[in-house]
């Protein structure tokens, strides 16, 4: 891996110097999967452990909405994040 990495990591550097733009779209990227995808694993899994099936109703009206479906697909074209779909 060490040999990987001495010539990769020169390479990602002078990309980053040349292209900053690039760097900071593969940034943003990386910080949505690192925040959504989470937040949504931990939001489904509430849904999913309490007794009121309001929250479950509310969960799958917000999965089904266009604007959601919208972003999910943006994001899934821009930056392979995969939010999670609705079941059934």
């Amino acid at each position: 891996m060490d040999g990987v990495l001495s010539w990769l990591l020169p390479l990602l550097e002078q990309y980053a110097q040349q292209y900053p733009w690039l760097a900071t779209v593969v940034f943003v990227m990386g910080s949505f999967r690192l925040f959504l995808k989470p937040v949504m694993s931990i939001i489904e899994a509430v849904v999913g452990l309490t007794a009121s099936p309001k929250d479950d109703e509310f969960l799958a009206k917000v999965l089904d909405h266009k604007a959601y479906k919208a972003v999910a697909y943006v994001l899934d074209w821009l930056g392979s994040i995969k939010l999670p779909k609705k079941e059934g």
